[in-house]
């Protein structure tokens, strides 16, 4: 082979090599790879399950619609079981395996925040959803974006409920909350609250996680007069506080975060679950007046089986809402899909809407959080259905 041969092919391989360089992760002709982190197996699979039922819907539906500006989605999940360190873990072989573009599901507050250096280092466009923590965003990243009011956020505007459309500003308040990072948040916005208020705070109680009997707790609670209690749990946690008000003969405004808008906590609760307040930013799955709840359930009727539409729930709906958030921002890219060009757009949403199924959608120049607003939702044990029975409101 003479030297113009070796040189014209020399430059032809350089010209090969420099196009590969230039292809973006996850991104073909024909498809997109996103990655999901979710807890699928153990009790929290209550939570995963339902998110990444969502997420197969949305991935259903746009796939039918002719995909993203021609290219399809294709959507890796890993069960993390809802430990941080596999959180990590499943996050490296989607990087490594399947080279993922980016991941809009974050599994919880501490497997996201094992994840966030990765996700950092990498500028991987992240949308989290599922459970929001200061810590998410304060500092910013800037390729993670999450949307919902934090705990303290969510509790404080919830209690802003209680005291001026209930009339409970007199009431004598009390708190239980975990002894853990969501748990202070919760705490947060209980003492927020008290403080713009000038509620009438007796009681804090303190619990491990887990913790199964809270007898003790609220005979406390009782001898302290207790009439608003408000339930920093998780899921069993609410039912059981609960159930031991109404062995107690209590009468309590009871206000759970959104974690209490789960029908297993009415379940557990029987008929001492009637009446409860849950704060969140989602509608409930039977609020077929809101359009895009009305548009999710009868997706999910056409993608989903009868045993998995049963197995969703309200992280169905914010997962579903945080997959429209991140297809706008890809499709506004057109054919140049790029990681940059995705982050670019989350950043300047303004007011996005997601046909109700979230208060406007709005980021910015280094804000990486979208609190969103705050409802509240009231259970019906008999049918174990919530009403919505609050305007949205816009959290502090």
């Amino acid at each position: 082979m003479n030297w113009i041969l070796k040189g014209t092919l020399s430059a032809a391989l350089l010209a090969v090599g420099a196009t590969g360089a230039m292809a973006e992760h996850g991104v073909s002709d024909d498809k997109i790879v996103l990655g999901a982190v979710d807890p699928l197996t153990g009790p929290p699979s209550l939570l995963g399950k339902a998110h990444s039922l969502a997420l197969k819907v949305w991935q259903e539906d746009v796939n039918a619609r002719g995909g993203i500006n021609g290219r399809k989605i294709e959507i890796v999940f890993e069960d993390d079981g809802y430990v941080p360190a596999r959180a990590l873990q499943g996050l490296k072989k989607m990087i490594d395996v399947n080279d993922i573009f980016g991941l809009i599901g974050t599994s919880g507050s501490a497997q996201l925040a094992a994840m966030m250096p990765l996700i950092d280092e990498l500028g991987i466009p992240t949308l989290n959803n599922m459970a929001v923590n200061s810590h998410h965003f304060n500092p910013p990243l800037n390729s993670l974006f999450v949307v919902g009011p934090t705990y303290c956020q969510e509790v404080s505007t919830g209690i802003g409920y209680l005291v001026e459309e209930k009339g409970l500003k007199d009431g004598k308040f009390a708190l239980a909350f975990q002894d853990d990072e969501y748990g202070d948040d919760v705490r947060c916005g209980y003492l927020k609250a008290v403080e713009k208020y000038g509620l009438n705070n007796v009681l804090e109680l303190e619990f491990k996680r887990g913790q199964k009997d809270f007898s003790a707790e609220m005979l406390r609670a009782r001898a302290a007069g207790v009439t608003v209690l408000i339930s920093g749990g998780v899921v069993a946690e609410h039912a059981i506080l609960l159930k031991e008000a109404a062995k107690n003969r209590m009468e309590i405004a009871f206000l759970g975060t959104h974690a209490s808008h789960l029908t297993p906590v009415q379940a557990l609760a029987g008929s001492a679950g009637d009446g409860y307040y849950a704060a969140d930013y989602v509608p409930a799955l039977t609020s077929l007046e809101v359009p895009g709840v009305a548009n999710f359930m009868e997706l999910a009727s056409t993608y989903l089986s009868e045993g998995e539409v049963k197995s969703l729930n309200r992280y169905s709906l914010a997962g579903y809402a945080g997959a429209l958030i991140f297809e706008h921002a890809m499709a506004e890219c057109g054919a140049d899909l790029t990681r940059e060009c995705v982050i670019a757009n989350l950043q300047s949403l303004d007011g996005f809407e997601t046909g109700g199924l979230l208060g406007p959608v709005t980021y910015g120049e280094g804000v990486r959080h979208a609190p969103t607003a705050v409802i509240v939702l009231q259970s019906n044990a008999a049918d174990k259905s919530f009403s919505i029975v609050s305007e949205r409101m816009e959290v502090e």
